[in-house]
C-alpha cells in the first residue's frame, strides 16, 4: 500500500484480487476520497450488464477509484463519461499519438475507450451505501501489454492494447495514478460547475456521435436504430430515429455501426 505523493491519489496495489470494485466497496467506508485500488491480476471482475471480465496476469490494468459526493451531489449517470475523459487524458499524456502511431483515443458512449477502431478499455461504475451516506466506485480496465495472439486466444477480435497501438505501454502503477488523478480533478470540476463546461471536450472524443447506432432497451422492447447526433448535459445520448423523432437514451446498450459491428 502506498501513501499519496503530492497531488496524487492514495494508491493501494494488490498482487491479486477478485475485483477492485468489490475491494473498494468492502473497505470504502474507512478509505479517503480519491483512493485508487489497482492490480495486474483480477480474477472475478465483471463488465457492464453483468458480463464477466478477467484481467490476464500483468497484461491488463484493473483499477477502481473511490469518489465521495461533491458539492452538487454528482449523479452516477455521469461518472462513466467523466471516467472516459480521465482515461483518454491520462493515456494521451503517457502514451499519446505520434507520427508512427497517429490514431487517437476515442470514447464509445457510454463506457468504452477505443483506439484504431478497437476496444482498449472498459468502465463499470457502481455505488455503495453505508448508513445514511455512501460513495461511488469507478471501475476501469485498460489493456496495456497484450499481443494480438492473446486476444485471438481469448476470442476477443475487437480488443486491442496500448502496446499494440503505440509500440509500448506505460507501467501499471503509473497509469493507475494518472487516471485516478485525472478522474479526481474532473469529479471536482463537475461538482463545482456541472458537466456543461466539459461537454465540448467529451463530444470531441466521442466516436459514437455521427454514426448509426442500434439501441437495445433494457425492458425487452425491440431494438431501435438511428443516428447518434449528440450528448446532452446529463450525459444522455441523443439519437435521431429512422422516423425523424429524437430519442434520449439514458439506459440500455448503444452499439455503434462501423466500429466493430453491433456488439
Amino acid at each position: 500500500m502506498s501513501g499519496p505523493a503530492a497531488g496524487l491519489p492514495r494508491l493501494i496495489r494488490l498482487s491479486e484480487v477478485g475485483s477492485t470494485n468489490h475491494y473498494l466497496k468492502d473497505h470504502g467506508a474507512s478509505l479517503p476520497h480519491g483512493t485508487v485500488c489497482c492490480t495486474g491480476r483480477q480474477t472475478a471482475g465483471r463488465g457492464r450488464l453483468g458480463k464477466s471480465w478477467t484481467a490476464p496476469d500483468g497484461a491488463t490494468l484493473a483499477m477502481s477509484v473511490l469518489l465521495r459526493d461533491g458539492p452538487m451531489g454528482e449523479p452516477l449517470a455521469l461518472l462513466p463519461l467523466l471516467s472516459g475523459l480521465a482515461v483518454v487524458r491520462a493515456l494521451d499524456r503517457l502514451a499519446g499519438p505520434d507520427e508512427d502511431h497517429p490514431d487517437p483515443y476515442g470514447i464509445k458512449w457510454p463506457n468504452d475507450i477505443i483506439c484504431s477502431g478497437r476496444k482498449i478499455c472498459g468502465i463499470l461504475c457502481e455505488t455503495c451505501l453505508v448508513g445514511s451516506s455512501g460513495f461511488a466506485v469507478a471501475g476501469i480496465g485498460i489493456n496495456l501489454l497484450q499481443d494480438q495472439c492473446d486476444f485471438d486466444q481469448a476470442g476477443l477480435p475487437h480488443a486491442v492494447s496500448v502496446r499494440l497501438c503505440r509500440g509500448f505501454a506505460p507501467a501499471l502503477e503509473e497509469t493507475a495514478l494518472a487516471v485516478g488523478g485525472e478522474l479526481c480533478s474532473l469529479w471536482e470540476q463537475h461538482g463545482a460547475s456541472g458537466f456543461r463546461p466539459l461537454l465540448p471536450e467529451f463530444l470531441s472524443r466521442c466516436v459514437t456521435v455521427g454514426r448509426s447506432v442500434r439501441i437495445h432497451p433494457t425492458d425487452g422492447a425491440p431494438p431501435l436504430e438511428g443516428e447518434a447526433v449528440g450528448v446532452d448535459v446529463d450525459g444522455r445520448l441523443l439519437v435521431r430515429a429512422l422516423d425523424g423523432g429524437l430519442i434520449t437514451v439514458n439506459a440500455g446498450e448503444a452499439s455503434v455501426r462501423g466500429l466493430y459491428g453491433y456488439c
